[in-house]
């Protein structure tokens, strides 16, 4: 009896023994589900890039003229009014940076600086009425100006996440000037033959400095390419200021003498005010390896940049200026940068 029991105990063994290490070699080995985030281990290296961008401004219009016309429908006479604006195009942006990689994990330390300056003009010509003294001309002219520079000092964390992702959180401080101006000029004949002409003008300007954070981040494609995108956000402690003002000229029939000149200013006032500011972009890298202590780098995307309520809105006739509107960039861009360890 105990060698039978012996012998079916032996045989359960040898089958549950088959059994297990069946279960062994076919079940899939254990995995881990932990994304690792690691500081890079970096040599010392300097980064020097170039950006050019094809910018537009998005700030509002400057609306420069007032274009009445009249309907007679019967014995009833309709008036309307469409305003003619300058709208801004695209003109060509550009900024330089360098940064240095520190020697260990992966710290490093950016100086950038950024520039827009561009011109854009538009003429009408009708009945009209200029916006800011409502007097009736027989043409106009608008222009708007726009220059904006920017600075940043920002120091950076370079995270591995995984195998492909990297992000560089990094904070600093960003300096900003901003400045638009808004000119017109007006020619008409008054009722009595007497020509005249107005020239007339609204500036804003914007000087700021303050705190600026945000992160780059970058997914690794193979082969070198890779998708790079940046966030960064601001605050910006600096003197809003507007000048809003207005000259008429009158001249005699021939307009060989003046008669008179009015110039009137409608606003000239600053105050300290705190400008939000956040700006994005987001483009495909690739990276070529000259020797294995240099490397170029070429990237085109897309990048946008705004400041918010900078801008003080056009009120005709009231000399208010309460309302305020943002001013922005955006367009396409082209990157080259040179690492040199």
């Amino acid at each position: 009896m105990k060698t039978n029991i012996s012998l079916v105990l032996l045989g359960l063994g040898l089958v549950s023994g088959a059994a297990y290490a069946g279960t062994v070699d076919t079940a899939p080995m254990p995995t881990s589900n932990d994304i690792n985030v690691t500081a890079p281990d970096q040599s010392g290296m300097w980064s020097f890039g170039a950006t050019a961008v094809y910018m537009q401004a998005a700030n509002k219009a400057f609306a420069y003229a007032d274009n009445a016309t009249s309907t007679l429908t019967g014995t009833t006479t309709d008036s309307t009014s469409t305003q003619s604006t300058v709208d801004q195009g695209y003109n060509l942006w550009f900024g330089v940076d360098a940064t240095y990689a520190f020697p260990g994990n992966g710290r490093d330390v950016t100086l950038a600086y950024e520039g827009f300056h561009g011109k854009d003009s538009n003429g009408v010509e009708g009945n009209l009425n200029s916006p800011f003294s409502a007097a009736s001309y027989d043409s106009a002219k608008g222009k708007t100006q726009t220059n904006y520079d920017a600075g940043d000092l920002v120091f950076g964390q370079k995270l591995d996440v995984g195998e492909r992702i990297r992000l560089h959180p990094f904070m600093g401080v960003r300096y900003a000037h901003i400045d638009t101006q808004d000119s017109a000029s007006y020619e008409g004949t008054q009722i009595g033959g007497n020509p005249k002409t107005e020239h007339a003008q609204i500036e804003n300007s914007f000087n700021g400095i303050g705190p600026r954070l945000g992160s780059d981040a970058e997914v690794k494609l193979g082969q070198g390419f890779s998708v790079r995108g940046r966030l960064g956000m601001s605050a910006l402690m600096g003197s809003q200021s507007i000048d809003n003002s207005y000259s008429i000229v009158k001249y005699n029939a021939d307009k060989t003498a003046v008669i008179s000149t009015h110039n009137e200013t409608l606003a000239d006032q600053s105050e300290t005010r705190i400008i939000p500011e956040i700006d994005a972009r987001l483009g495909l890298h690739y990276t070529y390896d000259f020797a294995s202590n240099m490397a170029m780098g070429v990237e085109a995307g897309w990048q946008a940049t705004n400041y918010f309520n900078v801008i003080s809105d056009q009120t005709s006739g009231t000399g208010h200026y309460d309302n305020t509107s943002n001013f922005g960039l955006q367009g396409p861009y082209a990157r080259v940068q040179f690492d040199i360890a």
